[in-house]
């Protein structure tokens, strides 16, 4: 299946907080009180939020990227999400083939991401793409929750 990239407008598509909807992240973040919405909203406003769609436009993916996010330095992935229907289809690895690509043509030499302790599927599917870790922040974003810090050189 091939999918292409879109910057999103400055308001999320409506459908867009379905991609969380059920995922871990989702139950120990954003459930409840509107804190999914209120956070796409933000990205969207400040041109941050990417969307995987399919070549019939469906929305299978979307992604939060802060160019300067990491100490300034470092493009860092905030959020990744992939609608249930397409799990298991390659929109994961899509997103972060996008991902390296806008940080390249930014001239960046590497990027990072905060992956959660409990998230285990993910930790795998970064190292296999070259993530490495560079360190640990307990109760980071949210007490009982050890964020793990990894980046991958692009050059």
């Amino acid at each position: 299946m091939a999918f292409y990239l879109e910057r999103s407008g400055e308001q999320p598509p409506a459908d867009c907080e379905e991609i969380f909807l059920g995922s871990a992240i989702y139950e120990r973040y954003f459930k409840g009180e509107g804190r999914l919405t209120s956070s796409l909203r933000r990205a969207a406003e400040r041109g941050e939020l990417y969307l995987a769609r399919t070549e019939d436009g469906q929305l299978a993916g979307a992604m939060r990227v802060v160019m300067g996010g990491f100490c300034g330095l470092y493009p860092y992935l905030s959020l990744i999400g992939v609608r249930a229907a397409f799990r298991g289809r390659g929109v994961g690895s899509f997103l972060m083939d996008e991902l390296e690509k806008l940080a390249r043509q930014e001239g960046a030499r590497r990027v990072s991401l905060m992956v959660s302790d409990f998230n285990a599927d993910a930790q795998v599917f970064y190292r296999r793409r070259g993530y490495w870790l560079l360190g640990e922040l307990p109760d980071a974003a949210k007490a009982g929750i050890t964020e793990l810090v990894m980046l991958k050189d692009l050059t």
